[in-house]
């Protein structure tokens, strides 16, 4: 019981932030970077909204757990918030590295 209280914490912990690394120079440059931090509070609102807590439950379970016992042959699953913010940021011009 104790170590699923355990991998239940690590996982909240794991996803509370996801800062993407972005090019300020890159992409349209100097038209879209005095919008980044609101566009990022925007695209993380609609990434909150469009994802739960058991989809990035099970995206950790399966990354760190299943797929380890498999010996990594399955590829690794994505995690549906960051997709969803790094797509967002990407559509409103900015260009993210990560």
């Amino acid at each position: 019981m104790r170590y699923i209280l355990i991998g239940i914490l690590a996982t909240l912990l794991q996803g509370c932030a996801y800062n993407p690394i972005v090019d300020h120079r890159g992409l349209d440059g100097k038209n879209v970077a005095f919008r980044y931090n609101d566009d990022l509070e925007t695209c993380r609102a609609i990434a909150l909204k469009n994802s739960n807590f058991l989809d990035k439950t099970h995206v950790a379970v399966f990354n760190y757990y299943i797929r380890p016992s498999l010996l990594w042959l399955p590829d690794k699953k994505k995690d549906l918030e960051k997709t969803l913010i790094k797509t967002c940021l990407t559509n409103r011009g900015h260009s993210v590295l990560n």
